[in-house]
């Protein structure tokens, strides 16, 4: 079971230690959760933890984020060159996303944005999109 986690789910981790987007986190750390990233997601995740920091959102330092995100990366799956298979997406930004699961043949998307991930999109390629919260109790009851 590999994941793509959505940038949403990385920002919610750092902003609550209770909730699911935290014990995915945790999960990817620990190497308990197999993740996978392209570098465009990478650099995603780092300019808008930033943003999330520099507005107040976040509580973290930069340089702790960056630790984090650093780990993070070490940790994962890293797609070098994705397929493109742009554009399928309303929102465009995300089509990074679906492009990441299809390169490494992931079972599932976690994200807070489903409705952005439709089913006719995903399901030929065998991806399920589930919330941190939903794709948790999954992963768990696998483990």
């Amino acid at each position: 079971m590999q994941v793509v986690l959505d940038t949403n789910v990385i920002v919610a981790g750092l902003y609550s230690k209770r909730g699911a987007s935290y014990q995915l986190i945790r999960g990817a750390l620990s190497g308990e959760l197999s993740f996978v990233i392209s570098p465009l997601l990478a650099l995603e995740y780092e300019g808008t933890l930033h943003q999330k920091i520099e507005e107040g959102f976040l509580k973290i330092s930069k340089e702790d984020c960056t630790r984090i995100l650093n780990a993070l990366f070490a940790m994962a799956t890293i797609v070098w060159r994705p397929l493109q298979i742009r554009p399928v997406l309303t929102d465009p930004s995300d089509d990074k996303i679906l492009e990441c699961a299809v390169s490494c043949d992931c079972t599932h998307i976690v994200t807070f944005n489903k409705r952005h991930f439709p089913a006719a999109v995903t399901a030929p390629w065998g991806i399920k999109v589930m919330t941190a919260g939903e794709f948790l109790l999954n992963w768990r009851d696998k483990r």
